[in-house]
């Protein structure tokens, strides 16, 4: 990671993969997500906060870290 937001969007982006994959419909229906584990640290509140700020790149294809 070069630097905190890249860090952040990394985090978010793979926090949401398993809705973007269809896998569950919600973040918090993934059991083996570390969301839980900011959440219990954080908030929920500061996870959306997250989220918002460092919004995921839509596809981690070439050059997504431009």
């Amino acid at each position: 990671m070069r630097d905190e937001k890249q860090l952040n969007r990394t985090l978010n982006y793979i926090h949401y993969n398993p809705v973007k994959h269809g896998y569950v419909k919600d973040v918090y229906d993934w059991q083996w997500s570390s969301i839980f584990m900011y959440e219990n640290e954080k908030g929920r509140e500061w996870l959306r906060g997250q989220w918002k700020q460092f919004l995921p790149p839509a596809d981690y294809g070439k050059d997504w870290d431009i």
